[in-house]
C-alpha cells in the first residue's frame, strides 16, 4: 500500500479539524449573523455604513470562533460516545491529536474574546458569559435531560440576540422567529438524542430516551411542533409575503421531520428527521433578509 504523502496528510488533518469545529453549523451562524445585520438591523440606507463597522464584523467572528472553541470542547466530552454512534466520522477526526484539538480551542477563545473587547466592555461581558455557557453544556447541562436540549437551543440563538443588541434592535416579529428556530433547535437535539442513544447508553452519559423513554421524548417533539405553529400564527400579519412563504415552508418541513420520528425510531427514519432539521436552519437562515 502506498504511503500517503505529508501534505495529502496535513491537508486530511485540516479537514477532521473542519470536521470538529462542525463547519456547517459554523457557516450557518455566519451567514445567518450578516444576513441579519444586512437586512434586518439595517434599513436599505445604511448597509454600506455597516459594511465598514468594525463592530458588527468583530461581533459576528467572535461569536464564531467562540461557537467553534466550544465544538472542539464538546468533541473532547464526548469522544467515547460519538465512537460508538459515528464510528467512521469519529475515526477521521482522530486524525487530530486531542491535544491540538485543545490548543486550536483554546487559541479561537482567546482570540473570540479579543475580538469582543475589542468592541466594547459590555460585549466582552456578554461573549464571556456566551463562552462560559458553551463549556457548562459540554461539561454538565448536556447530561440533564430537557434542560439539556433548552440550553442548548438558548444558546445557539445567543449569537444573534448579541449583534442585535449591538444594533441596538429588538422587535416582536424577531423575536417570534427567533422562538421558531430555537424550538427548531430543541427538536433537533431531542432527535439527536434518539441517534445516539446506544452511545450515551455504553458511555454512561445521560440520554433523553433511556431515562425517559422513547414515547415520552416523541410526546415531546408533539409538543413542540404544535408550540412552534403558535407564534408563528399569531404574529403572521407582522411578517411580509416572502417571510410568511419561508415560515410555513419552514414550519412544514419541521412538522414532516417530527412525523417521521413519530413514525418508527429506527436509524434510517431519525436520519432523515435529522436531514429534515437541517433544511429546516437552511431555510430559517436564507428567511432572513425577507423578515
Amino acid at each position: 500500500m502506498k504511503p500517503i504523502s505529508k501534505r495529502r496528510l496535513n491537508a486530511l488533518k485540516v479537514l477532521a479539524l473542519l470536521s470538529q469545529i462542525r463547519w456547517y453549523n459554523i457557516l450557518l451562524l455566519l451567514l445567518g449573523q450578516y444576513l441579519a445585520a444586512l437586512y434586518v438591523f439595517a434599513d436599505k440606507y445604511a448597509r454600506n455604513p455597516l459594511l465598514t463597522d468594525a463592530g458588527t464584523h468583530l461581533s459576528i467572528w467572535a461569536s464564531t470562533f467562540l461557537l467553534a472553541s466550544g465544538f472542539l470542547i464538546n468533541t473532547f466530552y464526548d469522544l467515547e460516545a460519538d465512537s460508538i454512534n459515528r464510528p467512521r466520522q469519529t475515526s477521521f477526526e482522530r486524525l487530530v491529536r486531542k491535544s491540538t484539538s485543545l490548543r486550536v480551542a483554546g487559541i479561537l477563545l482567546f482570540s473570540g474574546l479579543l475580538m469582543a473587547f475589542s468592541v466594547s466592555w459590555r460585549a466582552l461581558g456578554y461573549y464571556g458569559i456566551y463562552a462560559f455557557l458553551l463549556w457548562l453544556y459540554s461539561h454538565r447541562l448536556r447530561n440533564i435531560p430537557f434542560v439539556g436540549h433548552a440550553s442548548a437551543a438558548i444558546i445557539g440563538m445567543m449569537p444573534f440576540f448579541g449583534i442585535s443588541v449591538y444594533h441596538h434592535f429588538l422587535s416582536l416579529p424577531t423575536l417570534a422567529y427567533g422562538m421558531l428556530l430555537g424550538l427548531a433547535l430543541f427538536s433537533r437535539e431531542l432527535v439527536k438524542d434518539l441517534l445516539g442513544f446506544k452511545g450515551d447508553i455504553i458511555a454512561g452519559k445521560v440520554n433523553a430516551a433511556a431515562v425517559y423513554g422513547t414515547h415520552k421524548v416523541q410526546l415531546a417533539l408533539v409538543i413542540n411542533t404544535i408550540l412552534a405553529w403558535i407564534p408563528a400564527y399569531f404574529t403572521r400579519p407582522l411578517f411580509s409575503e416572502y417571510a410568511s412563504y419561508g415560515i410555513v415552508i419552514l414550519l412544514l418541513l419541521l412538522t414532516v421531520s417530527n412525523l417521521i420520528t413519530l413514525r418508527s425510531i429506527n436509524v434510517r427514519n431519525l436520519r432523515w428527521a435529522h436531514l429534515g432539521y437541517k433544511l429546516v436552519l437552511v431555510i430559517g437562515v436564507l428567511t432572513i433578509p425577507f423578515l
